[in-house]
């Protein structure tokens, strides 16, 4: 487990070497199959709502594959960030002793990506706006990649003056002199979910914090909401192209993928009823740049009714998570893949939904085995009282006696 978090950072840069990424899967069915022959676990007794979701999510996928005759790559991926779930599901103990792992290779990705610039661009690193990916496939994938290592490096780092200027440095830096709008965005949310962490460490208000949390998750989710109206039936598409004018977000690409959710969205319709429900198909001959509008077009109705229950089920597990740097961890790489998901099919990207999914399954395993251990003090504590009852119920007979 550790060589794999370790290698899975540095080959998501590597990306033309597409062996690499087969290997990672190979290692990916090794590491599960090896862990559960290994532990054993009661699969009745563990089995919760989200694995049974995640499952179905799985079959629903297999069909429209075979429906749709196509699309191996897309479906390939898509089951192996399911496979990592369970990954997580069965290792969330040993991914825990792994955090140094984690934190060491994403200083490695920031730093190699900041040298690759530097030896592009020269001293002009300040006029930079389209970095060509650095080391990745374009500047989305680089821009991702340069926050969930200043995630891991900020959560699990050691605290140094190095530390600091990578995180409020050089990471932003890399976002903010590229061509990845909706990253930039994604970091500055990032940020303020780590400013509530820290405020929560510093004033011990878990109430305040969690409040503070929520009203940032609800805006992020008005964000989307806006973003999609001209595809959900508001006309004005003009007013909201308009507010994302910005250097964040270009209005023209929105323009242009309003133009391919609209004609997606109509060829579904016209496909009929069955396909509104399960799915017109792989959608491997079209970009669709949603992963809300792609999830709809390969799953349907019931795909995204699913996919929203799976959401709200690991939601439910993560407020109750003991460790609060787990918790905010969770809760930062869902509005990333999340996030993400809004202007790219983020779930077809190994990149941005590995980790995401890892961690959710870590986090379920966490708190199954955190109520356990309360439930077995519980029956110790009582079993305990109970014999000292007995005991001083003997006693009190034998004085009597």
């Amino acid at each position: 487990m550790t060589f794999f978090l370790f290698a899975k950072q540095l080959v998501d840069m590597l990306y033309q070497y597409h062996v690499l990424d087969y290997i990672m899967v190979i290692m990916v069915i090794f590491l599960l199959i090896y862990q559960i022959a290994l532990v054993r676990p009661n699969i009745r007794k563990r089995f919760m709502l989200s694995d049974g979701i995640v499952v179905l999510l799985g079959g629903l996928l297999t069909v429209t594959f075979f429906r749709s005759a196509s699309g191996y790559q897309i479906y390939f991926k898509v089951m192996s960030a399911f496979l990592i779930y369970f990954v997580g599901r069965v290792y969330y103990d040993r991914i825990k002793e792994c955090y140094g792992t984690l934190t060491f290779a994403a200083y490695l990705v920031v730093y190699i990506n900041l040298f690759v610039r530097i030896s592009h661009f020269g001293l002009a690193l300040t006029r930079v706006t389209d970095a060509g990916g650095d080391l990745y496939f374009y500047d989305t994938d680089m821009a991702f990649a340069m926050i969930l290592a200043m995630v891991f490096i900020a959560m699990f780092g050691k605290n140094s003056v190095f530390k600091l200027l990578t995180i409020f440095l050089v990471c932003p830096y890399m976002v903010f002199f590229s061509d990845a709008g909706i990253q930039m965005v994604l970091m500055i949310a990032v940020y303020a979910i780590i400013a509530v962490y820290l405020m929560e460490l510093v004033l011990d208000n878990k109430k305040l914090a969690g409040g503070l949390l929520a009203l940032m998750i609800l805006g992020l989710l008005g964000i989307v909401v806006i973003i999609y109206m001209p595809v959900l039936g508001f006309d004005n598409q003009e007013f909201i192209t308009g507010l994302f004018n910005s250097r964040f977000l270009n209005n023209d690409n929105m323009y242009s993928r309003y133009t391919e959710w609209k004609t997606i969205l109509e060829k579904c319709g016209e496909s009929g009823i069955f396909s509104i429900l399960f799915g017109t198909g792989m959608g491997a001959e079209i970009n669709i740049r949603s992963l809300y509008i792609k999830i709809f077009y390969s799953l349907g109705l019931v795909g995204l009714g699913l996919s929203l229950l799976l959401i709200i089920s690991i939601m439910h597990y993560v407020t109750r998570v003991e460790d609060r740097k787990t918790f905010y961890l969770a809760v930062i790489l869902a509005v990333l893949l999340l996030g993400s998901g809004v202007t790219v099919n983020s779930m077809e990207s190994t990149q941005m939904s590995w980790f995401p999914l890892l961690f959710a399954g870590m986090v379920i395993s966490s708190v199954q085995v955190d109520r356990d251990k309360s439930d077995e003090e519980r029956r110790y504590a009582g079993d305990y009282n109970g014999d000292n009852k007995t005991d001083a119920s003997n006693e009190s007979v034998g004085i009597k006696g």
